[in-house]
């Protein structure tokens, strides 16, 4: 049961046509009422209209806006919810049980089409915080040894796998102390054979919500699908992918810096490194290394890139925020910065540019959705500063995208084709 697709048409459109029948059902047992219920049709969409907005735009409990789905299902749920108010106040006792019958009905059928515009939960499971992420299974010959042959020189096998594999891991805060949840590995078909070619890396990292954990990457974003497809079209090469947990929690936001919400920082540019360079084949230097995100995980893309071009000499923007932000300001510097406010002016990436300015060997691939009205226009800022500070860019915008995750999927796929040309694994 915790499988069922829910972002499936099969699944979704039976729901609307049982929530559309149970509607006209009250409707017709309340036929002498339909006056009343035209008022609450209309009074119920106004309501979802106004609460859409109040909740979505005042309020920004999400931290970003409603998109036109959301809107419109809004209102719909409530109009649903006046017309089953009416059939039980104004209906006998048949239509009383159809009314009641159609609440849960309507807030279901709006959830999943919400959910469905966001692509964030394909499951049952995945809405529960479930995840069925196997462990990850080790190439055999993943420890230190001969040193691999370089990428660019590695022809494949014969006994070459079809596909890459993934599973998840425990990457310990050894050095940051930060509780990170288990973290996903997706390793390309050239990293598991004999003699396996020493590969570059990519750090990828999901967004923060509700909800928000390394699995929306695979689950949501489709990433396994995505990254097979493009190993396929490379003799199976392509970069590893470690997809660690920058978060702690799904609701927790450290911002991606060392402070009183954990040491995010420390975590993703020493402790994460220290472990894949002690279990995977893969290039230790800075230029082979990139780091890439979506909405908060491309504000961390954008704080590392900037800040450790050492350690990642690409970093891959998908939506992200201009800089290190919770709710507002006043509690960035309160709650992230112990109220020191140098610190957070400090660690403003677009600062940090200009102050580390020029960088010789650093790139970017910064994308947002051509519809994200919040992230979208974010991205020309951050090209202009990334550029003022020598830094090679490549913007993308990505046609009838949102800040949803069809945006992620494919602007995080394409910014892993793009690194795999910078580190020559694609001709």
């Amino acid at each position: 049961m915790t499988t069922l697709p829910l972002l499936s048409a099969h699944v979704l459109l039976p729901l609307y046509a049982l929530t559309l029948l149970t509607a006209v059902t009250v409707v017709a047992a309340t036929r002498r009422s339909w006056r009343w219920v035209a008022v609450a049709v209309v009074v119920g969409a106004l309501l979802g209209t106004l609460l859409s907005w109040f909740v979505g735009d005042v309020l920004d409990v999400l931290d970003i806006p409603p998109t036109w789905v959301d809107r419109i299902w809004t209102g719909v749920v409530c109009a649903l919810l006046g017309v089953a108010v009416v059939g039980f106040v104004r209906g006998r006792r048949p239509a009383r049980a159809v009314a009641v019958l159609l609440v849960p009905l309507a807030l279901v059928s709006g959830g999943l089409a919400v959910n469905r515009d966001a692509g964030l939960f394909p499951t049952i499971a995945d809405a529960l915080g479930e995840s069925h992420v196997p462990p990850l299974r080790l190439p055999t010959d993943a420890h230190p040894g001969p040193r691999p042959t370089d990428a660019v020189s590695w022809r494949p096998p014969r006994d070459l796998p079809a596909h890459g594999r993934y599973g998840s891991v425990r990457i310990p805060g050894a050095v940051s102390h930060f509780h990170a949840r288990p973290a996903l590995v997706w390793l390309p078909p050239a990293a598991l054979v004999e003699h396996a070619p020493e590969l570059p890396v990519v750090v990828m990292l999901s967004g923060q919500g509700p909800g928000a954990a390394p699995a929306n990457i695979i689950e949501a974003g489709r990433m396994v699908a995505r990254l097979d497809a493009i190993a396929r079209r490379h003799r199976g090469l392509a970069p590893i992918v470690v997809m660690p947990d920058q978060l702690a929690e799904a609701t927790n936001n450290p911002m991606c810096v060392d402070g009183p919400l954990g040491n995010s920082a420390t975590y993703l540019t020493r402790d994460v490194p220290a472990w894949v360079h002690a279990h995977l084949h893969a290039a230790t230097g800075g230029t082979d290394w990139a780091i890439s995100g979506f909405s908060q995980g491309g504000t961390c893309a954008l704080q590392l890139g900037a800040g450790r071009p050492d350690r990642f000499g690409s970093w891959i923007d998908v939506s992200g925020q201009i800089g290190p932000v919770l709710r507002d300001r006043g509690e960035t510097v309160s709650r992230g910065f112990r109220g020191d406010d140098a610190a957070y002016e400090a660690a403003q990436p677009l600062r940090v540019l200009a102050e580390r300015a020029p960088y010789r060997d650093s790139a970017a691939f910064v994308a947002a959705g051509a519809d994200d009205s919040r992230y979208g226009p974010v991205v020309p800022r951050v090209v202009a500063a990334a550029r003022a500070a020598g830094v090679a860019v490549t913007e993308r915008v990505v046609e009838d995208g949102g800040h949803d995750w069809h945006t992620a999927g494919v602007a995080l796929a394409e910014g892993v084709v793009w690194f795999m040309h910078r580190t020559h694994l694609a001709r």
